[in-house]
């Protein structure tokens, strides 16, 4: 995968091929479904339930590494996050408040703001794909450690 990402991380492993046969798919399906329903429920989408992922990836991330801002698919559909494992983290920013190593930026409509997500394992995050967003550089406390995590795009079935 790496020459069709933006970031800067030497191993992603593509694996859309065998995502329907891992244990967590039907969780991954109840989430899509229960996401898009939330928005029916809303009246945010009006679109169809019919989803069908088109690709799907892991990131080993090791430290200094990171993705810079970015969206994805075409701008069509939604995008995912869900984290895997999670190093921990060396905090040696001198401002407590710049500290944002390792975090999941989404930037804001505007342009001008970033909401941070801390990198915990088990938080999965289901965005458009077409709201930019970012991953920090970190430095971890062992080294060789890395940040895994998982995402893939999804868009309604035609």
């Amino acid at each position: 995968m790496g020459p069709r990402l933006a970031g800067r991380l030497d191993s992603e492993l593509e694996f859309t091929n065998i995502l329907q046969s891992t244990k967590i798919f039907k969780t991954i399906v109840d989430c899509m479904q229960d996401y898009i329903k939330t928005l029916h429920d809303t009246d945010v989408y009006e679109g169809s339930t019919d989803l069908h992922i088109i690709s799907a990836w892991i990131n080993d991330m090791e430290q200094g590494e990171y993705n810079p801002p970015h969206t994805h698919h075409d701008l069509t559909g939604w995008s995912t996050v869900l984290f895997l494992k999670v190093p921990e983290f060396i905090n040696d920013a001198k401002d407590p408040h710049k500290f944002r190593d390792g975090k999941l930026g989404f930037i804001s409509h505007d342009g001008v703001g970033s909401t941070w997500m801390d990198a915990k394992v088990g938080q999965f995050y289901i965005f458009e794909a077409r709201h930019q967003h970012f991953v920090m550089p970190f430095k971890v406390k062992n080294k060789g450690d890395i940040r895994r995590s998982m995402s893939f795009n999804f868009v309604e079935r035609k």
